[in-house]
């Protein structure tokens, strides 16, 4: 996926348009710049899975 690809899918997963959100291994270092740099960060949980995917959900405070 491209950085706006991912993007848009942390804000869909924020604005509760979808429930999780799936990386896989090859996007996530990608997908972590991102997430690190955003202001919901600490409400955005990630579940790590077999094979690198990581399933993440966003808490609402």
């Amino acid at each position: 996926m491209t950085k706006e690809e991912l993007r848009e899918n942390l804000n869909q997963l924020i604005q509760g348009e979808v429930d999780t959100l799936m990386i896989e291994k090859n996007d996530f270092m990608t997908f972590r710049e991102i997430w690190f740099s955003h202001e919901e960060k600490e409400s955005i949980v990630g579940e790590a899975l077999h094979n690198g995917k990581i399933i993440y959900r966003y808490r609402s405070k």
